[in-house]
């Protein structure tokens, strides 16, 4: 909830707002999801001749299955970076008043994931 107090002047001073961070963007993926998604690949890139299986069936579609749960990792990580940071600067993007919270989680959550060469 937001408090303000307005003076004469009808100008808002002592907002207390706590700014909103409570939002994400990642996908909060079941384990049953990323193990279909990867018999998927592994199915479309194998019928297309994208890849051709150096080790066992099983043993690649484990290694993609571990990668995707990896990236979904990261992406949270990255995630609660940027809502620490958005939280930290509170104060500053309630000044600015002028960009959205959710906007600006985005922008920091892009520029997060550049610096660490993950693509979003």
């Amino acid at each position: 909830m937001t408090e303000a107090r307005t003076s004469s002047a009808g100008v808002f001073h002592g907002v207390s707002a706590k700014l909103s961070t409570d939002f994400s963007t990642a996908m909060k993926i079941k384990p049953e999801r990323i193990e279909r998604l990867s018999d998927q690949l592994l199915k479309a890139y194998c019928s297309k001749e994208l890849i051709v299986l150096k080790a066992q069936e099983t043993q690649v579609r484990a290694k993609i299955k571990n990668t995707l749960t990896q990236n979904f990792l990261e992406e949270e990580a990255i995630e609660e970076e940027a809502r620490k940071i958005l939280t930290a600067h509170a104060g500053q993007v309630r000044e600015a008043g002028e960009m959205d919270h959710y906007k600006m989680f985005l922008l920091i959550k892009q520029k997060l994931a550049q610096k660490r060469g993950f693509i979003l």
